[in-house]
């Protein structure tokens, strides 16, 4: 593997795979200029369904191992699930990541953290989360309103946090977590939805989580929320302000839903904005 420098930090991307997704994810989405957003994108829009990629990195510090984010558990949907196999065949024991930084607690992000008995994978590893998201997913009264396909991914991603209760953070704000790595709050998609930046040796990283999941379509139209939203309009002035401070700033981000490279900045452009690689 072949890491991604920052300074003298090293950033790993482990691959789980692509969700293919119905188009209707995207409530707002109007063909014409989904047409136009994805041409400025330089893909296709394929009417009726999107292909969103899952990523997981591996942020590698002279003081820590830290994993952001675990991909999706195997066999909850064709296409993704891949993350164990991606990270078995990388560098990287388990027993030796220090943190798990998860940008937040969704399907898509915790399937690598537990065995299939139900045990932590990353035995020696802190699990940090942003204030917010441990109190929403275990929170009874939202779990009784959910629809019971939805209980069902909810227990999962319960299950796959809760060995991690008694070695868990929860950060909010701007909050060092290791020399080098400071977490981000950039809430709208769950509660506590976190960025890690990472920063050495005058170099700069912005790992975004899911401030994007289709680059095609939120780049250049960042008021288009995702279904997966727990709060559809914070999502959207987070995602406006942190695409405004990262274009301006010429700050280099990664994402777990990026095409090709997930490593990109951002520029302002006809429509909205788009990825420079």
């Amino acid at each position: 593997m072949t890491p991604h420098r920052v300074g003298e930090i090293e950033v790993y991307v482990l691959q789980d795979g692509v969700l293919n997704l119905p188009a209707d994810v995207f409530p707002d989405l109007e063909p014409a200029r989904a047409e136009a957003a994805a041409q400025q994108a330089g893909q296709s829009h394929v009417t009726g369904e999107v292909h969103l990629p899952v990523n997981a990195f591996v942020v590698k510090t002279p003081d820590a191992l830290v994993l952001v984010d675990a991909g999706s558990p195997k066999g909850w949907m064709d296409g993704v699930g891949d993350f164990a196999k991606s990270l078995a065949a990388s560098a990287f024991e388990p027993r030796d990541f220090t943190h798990v930084m998860l940008t937040h607690m969704h399907i898509d992000h915790i399937g690598g953290l537990v065995d299939p008995e139900g045990q932590t994978v990353f035995e020696n590893a802190e699990l940090v989360a942003g204030a917010g998201d441990w109190a929403f997913f275990f929170d009874e009264e939202i779990y009784a309103r959910l629809e019971p396909e939805r209980k069902t991914t909810m227990d999962i991603c319960r299950n796959a946090v809760r060995p991690y209760r008694d070695n868990k953070r929860e950060v909010q704000g701007e909050t060092p977590l290791v020399p080098g790595l400071t977490t981000l709050s950039l809430p709208g998609h769950t509660p506590g939805h976190s960025g890690l930046m990472i920063e050495d040796g005058g170099a700069q990283l912005l790992i975004w989580g899911d401030v994007i999941h289709s680059e095609a379509y939120q780049l250049a139209e960042p008021d288009w929320g995702v279904a997966f939203d727990v709060d559809k309009d914070q999502a959207c002035a987070t995602r406006r302000a942190l695409l405004d401070r990262v274009a301006t700033d010429h700050l280099p981000v990664a994402g777990h839903h990026l095409h090709q490279s997930p490593f990109a900045q951002v520029e302002r452009a006809p429509i909205g904005y788009r990825l420079i690689r």
